[in-house]
């Protein structure tokens, strides 16, 4: 079959493959991290109107994911 011919190819097809199995990995990690982050609206003070919370949170996922990719 003289597969050794193209030893090269196969190489290059296993290396690929590869990094696209890291690179869906790490999509399917970086999803799942989201799914844990809440943001939600608390009363302020007695204005009538609301803040925002757990963005702290959406910040350090976001960092996170930005140093990954």
């Amino acid at each position: 079959m003289k597969l050794a011919d193209f030893a090269d190819d196969i190489v290059d097809i296993g290396e690929r493959a590869g990094k696209e199995f890291t690179i869906e990995t790490q999509l399917a990690k970086m999803k799942s991290d989201w799914t844990q982050v809440e943001l939600g609206l608390k009363p302020f003070k007695n204005t009538g109107t609301f803040s925002v919370f757990g963005f702290d949170d959406v910040m350090q996922v976001l960092e996170e994911h930005i140093v990954i990719t």
